[in-house]
């Protein structure tokens, strides 16, 4: 009889294991695709964005070519202007800016992470104050908190 016992236990925590093994690469596999989700949208926004600001910039710089062509007299001039100011502003961006437009990527990418890992352990530290007592965060209301205080 004992032995019996030992085996139906020990087959019941096999079953539970799998169950954790398997819930648990379920809920990676959705993280992952959060995370991927998030990083989708945010390169969407940032092309769209992107694609946007460069219309403008496009046509601003057409703009400013031409007037400056009329003041110089020459529509050459005034693009070889323009011209050269994107290449000095590409130069200083090349030497200079490069590792802040580094640092600014990968902060704002880290953030997606860290927001995830916030709202993870927030999550478990609801879960472990509220499962214990059998009361969801909906029950408790500020008054009810005072008052056991």
């Amino acid at each position: 009889m004992p032995l019996s016992n030992l085996t139906d236990h020990l087959g019941e925590t096999g079953n539970k294991i799998q169950e954790y093994i398997k819930s648990t690469a379920e809920y990676y596999k959705l993280r992952l695709f959060k995370n991927a989700m998030k990083f989708a949208t945010s390169l969407i926004n940032m092309l769209i964005l992107g694609g946007i600001f460069m219309m403008f910039l496009i046509f601003i710089s057409f703009g400013v070519a031409m007037w400056l062509g009329k003041i110089f007299e020459s529509m050459l001039t005034g693009f070889f202007i323009v011209g050269v100011f994107y290449l000095v502003i590409f130069l200083l961006i090349l030497f200079f800016g490069k590792s802040h437009i580094d640092k600014s990527i990968l902060s704002k990418f880290s953030e997606l992470v860290v927001e995830d890992e916030e709202e993870k352990a927030s999550e478990a530290e609801t879960e472990f104050l509220y499962n214990d007592e059998n009361v969801s965060p909906e029950d408790i209301s500020f008054n009810k908190a005072a008052n056991h205080e």
